[in-house]
């Protein structure tokens, strides 16, 4: 009797990874870039370690490459130091500059040996079946390219002498409710529309094909901020996403995160729609771009404005008018700088 497509699907996997365990190759590689972010560190890292199976979904064999972006902390170069001599899944590189985030990402994508990539920053942590629920994703739909899924802000309280604090890895994974259920599965079909709106998806949410993530050029180090929405923009314009509606990650929010808010929202993110625009494969996605750059602009300027910060709003704005000379929420925002409305 011929296989269904599923079923080819299904045993090409089951050969895989048998020969895949054959080889000592790990399906998943994950990747963390560190630079200074000492005790957080040993959290993060722990955190992929004690990954767990869920009932009806094994876990891939997966391996950690921590790339340490030229650190001089001495906490975190201790933790780095130990690290591979705790587990064999651990793979520590160090970079011989301070490539940032982007460029951290890409030497562990350059030195992965797994078929699909994931990700976890070194201040935040992974639920305990944050791969599982991502796995199980892959193994039901055999179009999946990459997946994203939810995830959890984490702030701190603050002390008695006004330092913040965080809750301990362990009393956060203690508290969650990890029962059996089985969240929802959605396929978004080329998403431009969806991330138009809003970067939906944050980097630690995300199994990507290793594939896939070469083919658009991996992480583009130009970028100040805003460069995996960059990715994940080139990889909307062709490639369907499928959503886990699921919680898989704790995001840190503290005062040395890159998104910390004493800056614009959408700080540098022009700069990285105007690369999007110079892409071919973003010309029939013009009118969305263009749409969110002039979001951007405006944020950028009310932001701006309301710090009492004129000079740098009209800066903002004359650069808004330059690429939008049409666009009149520019003109009246020059005239809004002009009368110093805050």
């Amino acid at each position: 009797m011929k296989k269904s497509p599923i079923q080819s699907w299904i045993k090409l996997h089951t050969d895989l990874l048998e020969k895949m365990n054959k080889q000592t190759f790990p399906l998943v590689s994950i990747i963390m870039p560190v630079f200074n972010t000492g005790s957080f560190l040993i959290e993060a890292i722990n955190s992929i370690l004690n990954q767990e199976a869920l009932f009806d979904c094994e876990l891939p064999s997966f391996e950690l490459i921590v790339v340490d972006d030229h650190s001089n902390d001495p906490k975190t170069l201790e933790i780095l130091g130990g690290a591979t001599c705790s587990d064999s899944r651990i793979h520590v590189i160090s970079n011989q500059r301070c490539k940032g985030a982007s460029g951290a990402r890409n030497t562990g994508i350059d030195r992965a040996r797994g078929i699909w990539i994931g990700f976890l920053d070194s201040d935040d942590i992974w639920f305990p079946q944050a791969l599982a629920l991502r796995w199980r994703c892959i193994m039901q739909n055999e179009n999946v390219k990459w997946t994203g899924a939810h995830f959890r802000l984490l702030k701190p309280t603050t002390s008695i002498e006004g330092k913040p604090v965080f809750a301990t890895a362990e009393n956060l994974i203690a508290d969650l409710d990890q029962k059996n259920n089985i969240p929802e599965i959605k396929c978004l079909p080329r998403p431009v529309e969806e991330f138009g709106d809003s970067c939906m998806i944050q980097t630690t949410t995300v199994l990507i094909l290793r594939t896939l993530i070469v083919e658009k050029g991996m992480f583009n180090e130009q970028l100040l901020r805003a460069e995996d929405y960059h990715l994940w923009f080139k990889c909307a314009f062709d490639t369907d996403l499928w959503m886990t509606k699921a919680e898989v990650s704790f995001y840190r929010i503290h005062s040395g995160s890159l998104t910390h808010g004493n800056t614009p929202k959408y700080l540098y993110e022009d700069a990285m729609i105007e690369l999007l625009l110079k892409e071919t494969s973003s010309n029939i996605y013009k009118i969305i771009l263009t749409r969110r750059f002039d979001f951007v602009m405006q944020d950028q300027c009310y932001f701006y404005r309301s710090q009492k910060l004129f000079d740098c709003a009209l800066k903002k704005t004359f650069q808004w008018i330059i690429k939008r000379p049409l666009n009149m929420s520019a003109w009246k925002e020059l005239l809004a700088c002009g009368l110093r409305v805050g």
